[in-house]
């Protein structure tokens, strides 16, 4: 395992269906090559589908494959062991990586431990934020709950759970709600936690493994790559907005726009994400959370031309109009 390994976050608000879902994820042939990273086994049923005991007490080998570790040190830590295991041949090597997280988590401070470790940033990248959302009683929460606004704000999926209880009027309230603060994160659809491996395990920005999605299976309650791709929508305080970048994009200018961010909007900002064409020719992804950025890396896939050269910038209480000026420093201009 000499290249980065992606890495998912899995998270959702308290009740929203996380756990089942990932217990059904588990034991499907998709996840067959996943590392999977949860709080407690006991909240994801592995009783049925266990096969063998690692050496350490925490780590178990699962009869679909993947790989499942407990929490029970820093994140850095465990996914560190996890990665000589598997050099030293004591479990199967693994080609990405899911951590599940509390109920009430804010993804922030995690997406920032995998960036700011020694060898988290050297050996693994956030591929995508999924959020859960329980369509029963989504939009409830995210008008009650800060943490649930957070995590749907954050989210590059976000996977509605419960549609197969939850009234019409119910589910499109949430729906509704999830996008008016995240109006550009794709939106899928499992019931009673049951959704395909591939819907869930592809890249928040593109991944060149990823199947179509008619033929998945997978139901998308928005997964047209050019709506929503300009303007913008404000709720709860949330600012979300969608930059073309006009020119290709200098290394230096690429260093202002990001110390220009962390040093104007601070934790104001929440993520930056996007495909944009560097100053060799190249398109790479940006992506940042928080006050960290991931280096840029090539695309070496098909990117839809929709998608390319445009930045999308979600930031809670802050001024749009500066939000979508800075981008202008990509190029070298001033905002």
């Amino acid at each position: 395992m000499t290249t980065s390994i992606p890495l998912f976050l899995l998270t959702g608000f308290l009740g929203s269906g996380k756990s089942t879902l990932l217990s059904r994820l588990i034991r499907h042939p998709g996840f067959a090559d996943t590392a999977v990273i949860v709080n407690e086994f006991g909240e994801v049923g592995l009783d049925h589908a266990l096969v063998s005991q690692g050496d350490e007490g925490n780590t178990v080998l699962l009869d679909s494959g993947c790989i499942c570790c407990t929490l029970t040190t820093s994140l850095e830590e465990t996914l560190e062991a996890l990665y000589y295991k598997a050099e030293r041949g004591e479990i199967p090597r693994f080609a990405r990586v899911v951590v599940e997280t509390t109920g009430l988590a804010d993804p922030g401070p995690i997406a920032t431990a995998l960036a700011g470790g020694t060898f988290v940033s050297r050996f693994v990248h956030l591929a995508a934020i999924l959020t859960t959302l329980d369509g029963l009683h989504g939009a409830a929460q995210l008008a009650e709950f800060e943490e649930a606004r957070l995590q749907i704000a954050m989210a590059d999926r976000v996977i509605v759970t419960k549609s197969d209880i939850a009234a019409p009027d119910a589910l499109a309230q949430t729906l509704a709600a999830a996008q008016a603060i995240n109006p550009r994160c794709d939106r899928l659809t499992a019931v009673s936690g049951a959704i395909e491996a591939s819907c869930v395990l592809t890249a928040g920005l593109a991944d060149p493994q990823a199947l179509p999605m008619a033929a998945t299976g997978c139901t998308s309650a928005d997964h047209d790559p050019v709506a929503h791709l300009h303007g913008h929508v404000q709720a709860h305080g949330y600012v979300a907005c969608a930059v073309p970048v006009p020119a290709p994009v200098s290394w230096p200018g690429y260093a202002s726009w990001v110390s220009h961010l962390q040093t104007r909007f601070n934790d104001q900002l929440l993520r930056a994400k996007g495909f944009v064409t560097f100053d060799d020719g190249g398109i790479r992804t940006i992506q940042g959370v928080r006050l960290l950025f991931d280096p840029p890396r090539p695309v070496t896939w098909p990117v839809d031309p929709a998608l390319v050269d445009t930045m999308v910038l979600i930031a809670r209480n802050a001024d749009r109009a500066a939000l979508a000026d800075s981008v202008a420093l990509l190029t070298g201009d001033t905002p």
